[in-house]
This record gives C-alpha cells, structure tokens and sequence, in this order.
C-alpha cells in the first residue's frame, strides 16, 4: 500500500514541478533569479516524474544555476511524504490522502520560495482554504480550532511583514503570514505553535551559518523564510502529537 502510494506521490511531484515553474509571478517588485519560459506550452512528459528532469537539462525552463536538479528532488521528496503518509495514517484513508496533499504543497512552496524568495499567493491561498474545508474531517480537530489557528498563524507573522513595509525594510514577505495561517487551518493552535517553533529553530540555523558565510566574505544573501516554516510545518503534520506527548511526558 504505502509503496504504491509513493509511486502516486512521485507523479505529484512532478505536477507540483509544473506548478512551481508556472505559478510564481514576476511582478515589478521581484528582482530574483527565477525566469521561467510560460509562452511555451508544456509536453505531457514534462508532466511526468524523471522525464522531467531529462527535458529540463537539455531545455531548461528557468534560467537558474543547477535549476534542473529541483525535479528529481521535489518529486522524491512528494514521493517520501506520501509514503510517510500512507504509514503514519494507514487506519484513516481520508486523512491519510489530505496529509500527503498538503504535505505537497508544502514541499513545492518551499522549493518555490528557496528559488525566487517569494511565496505565491495562488498556491498559498488554496492549501489553506482547502485546510479549513476539510477541518471537521480531522480526528482530533475541531473546525474552530482550525480557524482559530489560521488567524494565530497570520497574527503572528502579518505585524512583521507590516511593519518591514512602514520602515522599508522588508522583514519578512506577506506570503510568510499567509503560509503560517494556512499551516494554522492544517494543525490547529497547538500543533501550529509547535511547527512555527521548530521552523524558527531550524531558520535560525541557517540564519547562523548565512553570517558565518559572510564573515568570511561570502557574497550576502536574503534568507527565504518559507522553507524553514514548511519544514517546521511537516514535522508538525506528520509528528506533532508525538512530539507534545514526549514533551508532557505521556
């Protein structure tokens, strides 16, 4: 069962490759590295696993350095979710496939924002409201704990972004808010706090090792924050009850 649902989850990704090259706007604001080739309209191999990452070595379709190497990556790690999925939640087939689905627009979403340092809100903004659709369906969720977790995941956040804008120092992107509130209809308050917490620790990490680069003269870069925010959301989604009960000692 769960290998055949990694073979599902290899096909998912490499449809969530074809979102995440087509779905990133460019906009006046946004002065990244990514351009993706959108006039040409894709072969239906592109939509499929491997193949893709052959088609996009002898014809990139973004201008990125090693940009080609995000295919396989993003499909195996799909594929690794939906098997973990499948093994976590085997006793529960509903929850299992929304686990595995959101654990791909999580995936893709961090893959997104680590190569234009932006998060699109036409991806954002459907996992969530899909998140809140299905709350009533989770086990141990009730649907205002859902809605009560998107409004904590963007009251965090938002006031950041917010004030990044009033200073013209952008502190943090408004897709941040929008992602932490999505991970919030997902998880609930508690299980977003404890996603949220292990996403600031694992970027804090990586916010270390930036400067350490340049103190050694490393050219500077800014830290896309969604990455880290979908990593501390996985874990959460797929060990967060775990996780509180080893904390509380139960």
């Amino acid at each position: 069962m769960e290998y055949a649902f990694a073979i599902i989850g290899l096909f998912a990704g490499a449809l969530m490759n074809a979102v995440s090259d087509r779905v990133p706007p460019l906009h006046p604001e946004y002065d990244g590295p990514f351009i993706s080739d959108r006039a040409r309209k894709l072969a239906w191999w592109e939509y499929l696993p491997l193949l893709s990452f052959i088609g996009a070595r002898r014809a990139p379709r973004m201008q990125i350095a090693n940009g080609a190497w995000r295919y396989p990556a993003l499909e195996f790690l799909t594929a690794g979710a939906f098997w973990l999925a499948a093994i976590r939640f085997e006793d529960n087939t509903a929850v299992m496939i929304a686990v595995a689905l959101f654990a791909a627009s999580l995936i893709a979403l961090a893959f997104i924002d680590f190569e234009t340092k932006y998060l699109p809100f036409k991806l954002v903004w459907p996992t969530g409201i899909a998140a809140l659709a299905f709350a009533p369906f989770w086990p141990d969720l009730e649907w205002w704990q859902s809605l009560a977790g998107a409004a904590a995941g963007f009251a965090v956040f938002y006031p950041i972004y917010w004030i990044g804008l009033r200073i013209d120092r952008p502190l943090m992107g408004g897709g941040d808010a929008y992602l932490a509130a999505a991970m919030g209809a997902m998880l609930g308050l508690q299980m977003l706090f404890l996603g949220l917490y292990i996403g600031v620790l694992i970027g804090g990490v990586a916010a270390l090792i930036v400067l350490a680069g340049r103190m050694f003269g490393r050219r500077e870069r800014v830290i896309a924050y969604g990455p880290y925010l979908s990593m501390g959301g996985l874990i959460a989604l797929y060990y967060g009850r775990p996780i509180v009960d080893w904390v509380v000692g139960t």
